[in-house]
């Protein structure tokens, strides 16, 4: 039995946690938790911790980037691997503990929004190789992908994974805007979401590829950039560059 200890109740650190309980497994069982704020958390059974952690095999750090560095060094050195869940952070950011590693989801996660974790793929870091075989065995309780992902690549993945999830949304929220500006509701584009996703996924990205930009429409384009304000010109200047350059359009 794998003993994990969660420092951390932030979305990821809330559905982690709750996703092992609700496991059920024989393999990990969540001991405990701590968070600044000190207060239980009424969705997850295991004790809150304040100023202590238990005895443990895996304590993971699902923190803030800019935490990592000042919550691992506030911890003492131990028999339990120590792990963090960032994107972008290095992994030897944790290396004076014997065992160490990182446990990276490519997932948005919102208070509130429960996500299946069954379909997503975790990757992993680890500093040896039984560390690995610790996070791969405790990863299936609650997923059916893994991935062994080295410190670069997790931090290519990670901005791609901002380019996919921040930017789309962001764009999407831009676009709600514009819809409200004329009395119109978002329900009107949403059924142009789901394709332009299923299209992606099907043809792959560059050749799903439509659009004014794709076509060289600049009669369109300036008619477009007219009717934004001057904050968003900048933006919708700078994507349809990309996608001409990305198709060799001229510019």
């Amino acid at each position: 039995m794998i003993k994990v200890f969660f420092i951390g109740t932030g979305n990821l650190g809330t559905q982690l946690c709750q996703a092992m309980e609700k496991s059920h497994s024989d393999n990990v069982q969540v001991v405990g938790y701590s968070n600044d704020s000190n207060r239980k958390i009424n969705d997850i059974k295991a004790p809150l911790f304040v100023g202590s952690i238990p005895l443990c095999d895996l304590v993971v750090l699902a923190v803030p980037d800019d935490k990592i560095q000042l919550v691992s060094d506030g911890l003492s050195k131990s028999q339990a691997t120590v792990v963090h869940t960032s994107g972008s952070v290095d992994v030897n950011l944790l290396s004076r503990f014997d065992d160490y590693g990182v446990f990276y989801i490519p997932q948005t996660f919102s208070k509130g929004r429960s996500i299946d974790l069954s379909e997503v793929t975790f990757c992993l870091e680890a500093s040896n190789d039984s560390t690995m075989e610790q996070l791969e065995l405790v990863a299936s309780t609650l997923s059916r992908k893994r991935k062994k992902v080295n410190s670069a690549q997790r931090r290519q993945l990670h901005l791609a994974a901002v380019y996919m999830n921040n930017f789309v949304n962001h764009c999407y929220h831009k676009a709600a805007e514009l819809l409200e500006q004329s009395a119109m509701d978002t329900d009107l584009l949403e059924p142009l979401m789901i394709e332009t996703l299923k299209k992606a996924q099907e043809l792959g990205p560059k050749n799903a590829q439509t659009g004014p930009a794709m076509r060289g429409d600049q009669n369109t384009i300036n008619k477009h950039i007219a009717l934004l304000i001057d904050s968003d010109r900048e933006m919708y200047r700078a994507i349809t560059h990309s996608i001409k350059n990305s198709h060799g359009k001229k510019l």
